[in-house]
């Protein structure tokens, strides 16, 4: 097979598959470690664009990056634990000093949202730290990243 039948072959699976990729302005993540995971369930409901972390293995991006393949989203809403530059799952914590362990996998979502990341909490991004990993995680995935209580 020559290179422009191959380019051609790979441009059509890439346009297949993305017909058959489901959409979906916002997706919601909920970690099951959440103190108010009873209200956001109740909230959202059994909506197809609501995914409940659970359990440890496999971790927590593991488990959203499954979650995402084949559908794209505008904007990724993460209902997690934090503190002040760290985003804490059931089983792993995000955090400037790990990202870059995660950036193969957190890389994967930029094929996925095409807007942003909003993380639900008030001290994410606060502080030195916060501001660190804002930073870090918007240079890992070309996402914008920002904080929303």
């Amino acid at each position: 097979m020559n290179v422009s039948k191959l380019v051609l072959t790979l441009a059509l699976a890439s346009v297949i598959s993305s017909a058959f990729a489901q959409s979906f302005s916002e997706f919601i993540v909920i970690d099951e470690i959440r103190e108010d995971i009873d209200q956001l369930v109740s909230n959202f409901g059994d909506q197809a664009n609501v995914y409940v972390i659970e359990g440890f293995s496999p971790s927590a991006i593991e488990q959203i990056s499954k979650t995402l393949e084949n559908i794209r989203i505008q904007e990724l809403h993460i209902y997690a634990a934090t503190k002040p530059g760290a985003i804490v799952f059931n089983s792993i914590s995000i955090t400037s000093d790990n990202q870059k362990d995660w950036a193969p996998i957190l890389k994967e979502w930029a094929h996925v949202v095409s807007d942003k990341v909003i993380i639900h909490s008030e001290v994410v991004f606060s502080g030195a730290e916060g501001i660190q990993l804002k930073q870090e995680l918007e240079n890992t995935t070309g996402l914008a990243f920002t904080s929303h209580n």
